[in-house]
């Protein structure tokens, strides 16, 4: 019973340790926040994750507005057809996003920017998960249409800006003095996959 008490109170030490040590954490920099978010607009241009309208893309509203009026189903049959044709645009633009973005981080990789093989192969495995979801989203808006993958469309989006979120904190940990040489090597190798 003792035994128990003592590791009981340990436990309850650790606890109070830890958290004391979370609490005094110091704050994150937010200027050096800003300057990798700056540098990764320098490196990449997210033609498909700037576009700030894309919910318009798979929202059927107007679409049923416009059938619901009989002599207007003729425009609805053409907007549907062009949203479809814009959305599959728009998904081949974030497939290109995230394949740059994935690049981008093996690239870091080589640099010795890594967090370990488990967290590398994590980010290696959400990329292509992302390219996969892209994929069967695609074939669904090309059978289906696009309105019915609106929700799904804003969580690959929602995920896709989480992955940019890491590869942006990766190319924060870059050192300064290597920024040069890795952004040349960086535009070199977009030259050659275009």
């Amino acid at each position: 019973m003792i035994g128990l008490l003592a590791i009981f109170v340990a436990g309850c030490l650790i606890l109070v340790f830890g958290l004391i040590a979370l609490l005094r954490m110091p704050a994150r920099d937010s200027g050096a926040l800003q300057m990798v978010e700056v540098e990764l607009g320098e490196l990449i241009e997210l033609r498909a994750l700037r576009f700030k309208n894309f919910p318009r893309l798979f929202s059927d509203s107007d679409y049923r507005s416009l059938r619901s009026e009989p002599r207007l189903v003729r425009s609805a049959e053409l907007l549907r057809k062009d949203r479809r044709r814009l959305a599959l645009r728009w998904l081949g633009a974030l497939r290109s996003d995230v394949l740059a973005l994935w690049r981008l981080r093996r690239l870091l990789t080589s640099y010795g920017i890594s967090q370990g093989a488990g967290p590398e192969l994590a980010m290696t495995v959400r990329a292509l998960v992302i390219l996969a979801a892209i994929a069967v989203i695609r074939v669904g808006v090309f059978v289906f249409g696009p309105f019915a993958f609106s929700g799904i469309a804003y969580k690959i989006r929602r995920y896709i800006e989480t992955y940019t979120r890491s590869c942006r904190a990766a190319l924060g940990r870059l050192p300064r003095n290597k920024f040069a040489d890795f952004s040349a090597e960086w535009r070199t190798r977009q030259v050659l996959a275009a």
